[in-house]
């Protein structure tokens, strides 16, 4: 990528243009049901004042409210657009751009990020802004990737050669341009501790399955590009190995989605006799398809349900409290 995002004003304008052309504009429903599960369950008052530092649309905002109805709950953004999108859709929550003075001596008992800090132009520069937010006894969770070694991510980065590109510090080849930054968790928690927070609860998520899981949700397009890195593979056999796991997730995305490429031959099973008879195909592959997803949607609940203490996963959940 030829831009520089380290620079906060192209960082500002590059996030404008994204939110412009509709970026991220939702999430899974699955992924904000866990969210929404954690947060009920964190050590937090009855009420307060929550930021969603970084909120974009304001999706986890929402969530933030549903999980703490009793709390004021805010969100900030670099993003006007962002803003603007976030205000229409969720006006039970209050927005507000990050430059806006008349918030910047407003304190949150609570904050709240969801893979912002992998983006941010300058991370100790953002941390600073985090801090003037934080009440006295003030606490923040965390939700970001993890370069902790083990994970599905991290095996499948480590076939390839070292990225030189100093400005995504340790960022696995396949991560989406925007990310600046992969920390581990002690890396993370040592920058919170200048910071005077402490580490109360961490967990992990895509293990093996919850990334699975996210990388076919991608579709077919984002899997095949994973076949072509941008860096070569360090050897014949690490080659192999990559080929043989493109091969593998593409197998298991054909079985398990044929529900949704069955609307679109729904819809063009009249035009001409090729749609009919992939329209009946699909048919005849629904009920095992449905069979074959099922235990694998069970299999990603069950990771996070059992394996959600184990650090190589490729996503991390980090709560702190201010010291």
């Amino acid at each position: 990528m030829d831009i520089n995002l380290t620079d906060k004003n192209t960082s500002i304008e590059f996030y404008e243009h994204r939110y412009s052309d509709g970026y991220m504009e939702e999430w899974p429903e699955k992924k904000k049901q866990r969210v929404l599960e954690i947060l009920k369950n964190l050590p937090l008052p009855e009420t307060g004042d929550a930021l969603d530092f970084g909120c974009g649309n304001g999706i986890f905002t929402d969530v933030i409210k549903q999980a703490l109805p009793q709390w004021n709950v805010y969100g900030t953004d670099i993003s006007l657009v962002a803003i603007d999108n976030a205000r229409e859709k969720f006006p039970n929550c209050i927005f507000f751009v990050s430059s806006d003075e008349k918030f910047a001596s407003k304190k949150f008992d609570f904050l709240f990020t969801h893979h912002v800090l992998e983006h941010v132009y300058n991370l100790f520069e953002v941390w600073e802004q985090m801090q003037g937010f934080s009440q006295e006894k003030s606490r923040i969770l965390h939700i970001l990737p993890c370069g902790n070694e083990g994970s599905f991510e991290h095996q499948l980065a480590s076939l390839v050669k070292n990225d030189a590109n100093s400005e995504r510090e340790n960022c696995y080849f396949f991560e989406e341009p925007g990310h600046l930054r992969r920390l581990n968790t002690e890396q993370f928690t040592s920058i919170a501790t200048k910071y005077n927070f402490k580490l109360v609860i961490d967990y992990y998520a895509n293990q093996y399955y919850g990334a699975l899981d996210w990388i076919m949700d991608e579709a077919v397009k984002y899997i095949l590009e994973l076949g072509n890195p941008p860096l070569q593979a360090k050897d014949n056999l690490s080659k192999i190995k990559l080929k043989f796991i493109i091969a593998k997730l593409l197998v298991l995305y054909i079985i398990r989605y044929p529900a949704l490429i069955l609307e679109t031959a729904r819809e063009n099973r009249r035009k001409s006799l090729k749609h009919f008879c992939r329209f009946i195909l699909l048919m005849i592959l629904y009920p095992f398809s449905w069979v074959v997803n099922s235990n694998f949607e069970k299999k990603v609940a069950e990771e996070w349900k059992n394996r959600k203490r184990d650090k190589n996963g490729s996503e991390m959940y980090l709560f702190f409290e201010k010291k």
